[in-house]
């Protein structure tokens, strides 16, 4: 068992100090200078005096100070500025004082409170901003131990070797993990069912080394090192289950495939030139496009949400540690001149900062969020990175992991460990970061809240 421990003092000094806030705060709610029987009147204006904290994240008690609340939590409601306008959950009312539990996601913003109902409502803010805290947290979602094992199940039951990949559908909330060692095969993680499933396997292939969506997540392409089986690509479908495969495209020394998210054209890799080719579907040819690296170098891709960039990551060999950035023409399906965005080649290390500045080593896979950054599986640091672009010059901080440090534990983003993690997946919303954690045989999920 690979599960973090946790000592019995630490438990305890939690439990005390929990027992510690929630009896503070209780006592706070039966404060002997509060009007237990005052009514709201709206022939009366509301009055808002203040709140505290003033900061804090999901959880957080608020105290809130004022006249004219009444004492009917019902009709009492509480606001932090969001998009959503999420509420606050109300533990009581007492005439002038209000107890709220502040939500999640609630963002910084003025606090807001409203008092009675229909046509005697009064709503009023304060003006002092409430500072909310995301809290992030970094646990595992299935699988993990020493041993790579093949075995379906529930969360609880499944084992993983060494998973490799991850293709996530939101729109399903399933999530396809390529294990492309001795099973060659891809796993589906049910994230709404919890169990995991393996569709497919591999017969006669060679090593499997990329796996991604088409334009829509009806079909799943896995890119193949062609070797002397002559296969680049295959692909599966939803209406057929996932559970076999087409060829196609044909290429020896290929060992990278994705499709442009817009218009569906396919780029694969050649190995030994270190070149970025395009699958001409018409013609059944492969049209070499651009040398973004140098001769054999491993490389794979991922493209902007828009499709107007392609991004090359260089993971072979102690000279290709970096990634590089290349517009698209629709028009002419063809790429611009590639540039250095992330690292430099021959510089391996660890290091956040911007463009060449930063220090990457053996990325694996890198996938874009809905704020259009980017989230980097930075392999042999241990750890996940975030990039956010602007108009080109990228900046990089560390997401999760320790940099340089591998393990196996949970909790704190940057406090917790990985090892050699390969994979990553994001959710539409953000808030959730999925990670295929190779060598602890796990799938991770960073939260958000």
């Amino acid at each position: 068992d690979r599960s973090p421990s946790r000592g019995l003092g630490d438990v305890y000094k939690r439990q005390v100090s929990g027992f510690v806030v929630s009896a503070v705060f209780m006592a706070s709610c039966s404060d002997d200078d509060t009007d237990k029987n005052a009514v709201y009147d709206p022939n009366k204006p509301v009055v808002l005096e203040s709140y505290s904290p003033q900061e804090g994240g999901v959880g957080t008690k608020l105290i809130i100070r004022g006249e004219n609340f009444g004492y009917d939590p019902s009709k009492v409601k509480v606001r932090i500025a969001n998009d959503e306008n999420r509420e606050a959950r109300v533990v009581s009312a007492k005439g002038n004082r209000i107890y709220a539990i502040v939500p999640a996601r609630a963002d910084t913003g003025k606090v807001t409170v409203t008092i009675g109902e229909g046509e005697e409502a009064q709503e009023v803010a304060f003006e002092e901003e409430f500072q909310y805290e995301f809290k992030k947290n970094l646990s595992t979602l299935c699988g993990g131990g020493f041993n790579a094992e093949d075995k379906d199940g529930t969360f609880k039951e499944a084992k993983f070797a060494r998973p490799l990949r991850l293709a996530l559908d939101n729109e399903n909330q399933k999530l396809y993990v390529l294990e492309a060692d001795a099973y060659k095969c891809i796993r589906e993680v049910d994230l709404i069912n919890e169990k995991v499933s393996t569709p497919w396997r591999a017969p006669g292939l060679h090593n499997l080394r990329t796996i991604s969506f088409g334009t829509t997540c009806d079909t799943l392409f896995v890119g193949v090192e062609g070797s002397s089986s002559n296969v680049s690509t295959v692909f599966l479908l939803r209406s057929d289950g996932f559970v076999r495969h087409k060829t196609y495209a044909p290429r020896s020394g290929s060992n990278a495939s994705i499709l442009n998210p817009v218009d569906g054209e396919l780029f694969i890799n050649d190995y030994y030139k270190g070149m970025v080719l395009r699958w001409d579907r018409d013609k059944q040819e492969m049209v070499e496009l651009v040398q973004c690296f140098n001769n054999n170098t491993d490389f794979t891709y991922c493209w902007s949400h828009d499709g107007k960039y392609l991004y090359a990551l260089a993971l072979g060999g102690a000279s290709h540690s970096a990634i590089v950035r290349m517009e698209y023409d629709f028009a002419t399906k063809t790429l611009g001149e590639p540039n250095t965005w992330v690292g430099m080649d021959g510089q391996l290390g660890y290091q956040d900062g911007v463009g060449e500045d930063a220090r990457i080593n053996q990325p694996y896979q890198m996938c874009t969020g809905p704020q259009g950054d980017f989230f980097l599986a930075d392999t042999w640091n241990h750890c996940i990175r975030r990039i956010v672009d602007n108009a080109g010059t990228a900046t990089v901080t560390t997401y999760a992991g320790i940099g340089g440090q591998l393990g196996f534990t949970e909790g704190d983003p940057l406090e917790a460990q990985l090892q050699f993690p390969t994979g990553v997946a994001v959710s539409d919303d953000g808030s959730t970061v999925y990670v295929a954690d190779k060598e602890n045989n796990r799938i991770c999920k960073i939260t958000v809240e």
